[in-house]
């Protein structure tokens, strides 16, 4: 009942907010009231961002109140939980000296977030805060994330910007918060805050950091620099024809550990229905590297990855071995390994896989700045050592999501045109599945690779897949209510309302490190 009528509440103030009258701060030390620290708690506080997403989302999404990361591994313990306490807001804005002279100013860039900004708005205009925001459109880029020149005076004209972050990396989160970041245009020099992301920029090993980052988030969530305000989350849709075989559902915009070999489909042909096929091509994984079916299970990867995107074991590489500095990293890569078309697997695959990547057009910004700080790669034998000029936390997580590509295939290819290769018809992997039927614009069928180096305990010799883009799959509902659906990965929360409803359907929640949240400007403004 009181979830209800707090619901009830917001919108009744969403309906009622008006025009901000002048309210701020007045008499306190700080020339910017953001950077007081106690104003900045009181902001979270005065959220009742558990009301937001259940009125305003219908609960597809999770609300945020401790960290940028969901609760999952890479969420830190022991978290202050900023749960709505308006009354802890009224008492922080009192010692920090809040007399309603100022009104901050907003700003956002998302037109699905009025409706929240708006509550926000009421929210804050019921502790004595008030807010003006303002929809941005063009120029993006200069208009919000320009860095202060002097690290004292704002080089953007906004006290608070909602937006939001869909991160492979935590350091997506996190290296923008440092004083010499290009696009920290928010969080004044801290050479506390320096240290930890510096720290967190050379751990190379996954418990280093774990470590490195828990400590970030333990800062950031007494400092708040930013307020995280709800996490979109994907969902995983599988059919009762489907079993698999306990294996843990994860962020399936990226490649994690499936073993797809073992999984089992109670139907007589044996084949598994899903989307993800082709609509003009199959896609190039360079941009994104698991987002379709045939991108993780047609190529492989150097290494595995478990549902958190965690590396762990090898796949394509026997094994590897980091130096101590996180400088080198070198593989030792399986022997036998054959292309589909029958042609050997080798370290030079590798090699030359990585020195083209960068060079794609488009390519993804993470991975690119991991390899293009290699100052060698080199290949002796069966081992392939890179060795960068900086020590690489993110190099592992690029290992296990960029498949490795063949040479003998695609070496004549220009990067201008590689997209647009012939060979993305068709393409050639070392994967658990290889293709077998393109059919552009209608489906596209895989079928089990009886050669691979891993031979599996399921039954599913073939994949058929309907087409879809990365904006997602229209058809997807009507291919449900045919019974013509295994398993799918949606981002549509209306669509996942529909399935829900649906006999002989499980909808899996998966917490994805895609955040909303609110920047606050702690630098001077004029």
């Amino acid at each position: 009942m009181k979830k209800l009528l707090t619901s009830l509440l917001v919108l009744c103030m969403i309906l009622c907010a008006v025009s901000a009258s002048a309210a701020g701060v007045g008499g306190t030390e700080y020339p910017n009231p953001l950077q007081d620290v106690r104003v900045r708690q009181a902001l979270w506080y005065a959220i009742d961002m558990d009301a937001i997403v259940d009125a305003l989302w219908n609960g597809t999404v999770t609300a945020a109140n401790k960290s940028l990361i969901p609760e999952g591994y890479w969420q830190a313990d022991g978290l202050t939980e900023y749960t709505y306490d308006p009354e802890k807001a009224k008492e922080l804005l009192a010692e920090a000296g809040w007399d309603g002279s100022y009104t901050l100013q907003a700003v956002y860039y998302t037109a699905n977030l009025l409706d929240t900004i708006t509550a926000i708005q009421a929210f804050w205009a019921d502790v004595g805060v008030n807010m003006e925001f303002q929809l941005l459109t063009d120029n993006l880029t200069a208009l919000l994330w320009t860095p202060s020149a002097d690290g004292v005076h704002s080089a953007v004209d906004w006290d608070i910007c909602f937006a939001g972050t869909n991160a492979l990396t935590l350091g997506e989160f996190y290296t923008r918060h440092h004083s010499t970041a290009a696009n920290n245009s928010t969080v004044k020099p801290d050479e506390t805050l320096d240290a930890l992301i510096e720290t967190a920029r050379v751990a190379v090993s996954t418990e280093d950091q774990k470590a490195a980052y828990d400590a970030i988030q333990t800062y950031e969530n007494e400092q708040v620099q930013v307020i995280p305000m709800f996490y979109i989350p994907s969902w995983i849709i599988t059919s009762s024809h489907l079993d698999m075989k306990g294996n843990a559902v994860g962020n399936d915009q990226f490649a994690y550990q499936k073993n797809i070999l073992d999984w089992t489909i109670d139907r007589e042909d044996k084949t598994m229905y899903t989307d993800t096929g082709a609509v003009n091509a199959l896609e190039h994984p360079a941009t994104n590297p698991a987002l379709f079916w045939h991108q993780e299970i047609v190529f492989d990867r150097l290494l595995n990855a478990d549902e958190n995107l965690v590396p762990t074991d090898g796949l394509l590489a026997e094994s590897y071995e980091v130096s101590e500095d996180g400088k080198t990293i070198s593989f030792v890569i399986r022997e036998g390994i054959k292309w589909h078309d029958g042609e050997p697997f080798t370290a030079e695959d590798v090699k030359w896989t990585f020195e083209y990547y960068p060079t794609v057009p488009g390519a993804n910004t993470v991975m690119t700045e991991v390899i293009n700080d290699a100052k060698a790669i080199t290949v002796d034998g069966n081992t392939v050592t890179f060795e960068f000029n900086n020590a690489q936390p993110n190099a592992l997580t690029i290992f296990s999501q960029w498949p490795i590509l063949p040479k003998h295939c695609l070496e004549t290819v220009t990067p201008e045109n590689f997209s647009a290769s012939t060979f993305w018809q068709a393409p050639i992997g070392t994967g658990p599945f290889k293709v077998d039927e393109v059919k552009l614009g209608e489906y596209t069928t895989l079928v089990r690779n009886t050669e691979y180096f891993i031979e599996g305990t399921g039954n599913i010799e073939k994949i058929y897949m309907y087409p879809s883009t990365d904006a997602g799959d229209e058809n997807l509902i009507t291919n449900a209510m045919a019974g013509k659906i295994d398993y799918a990965f949606c981002k549509d929360s209306a669509q996942v309302q529909q399935l829900q409803e649906m006999d002989g359907y499980t909808v899996d929640t998966v917490n994805v490190t895609f955040t909303r949240y609110a920047f606050l400007n702690m630098f001077e403004r004029e």
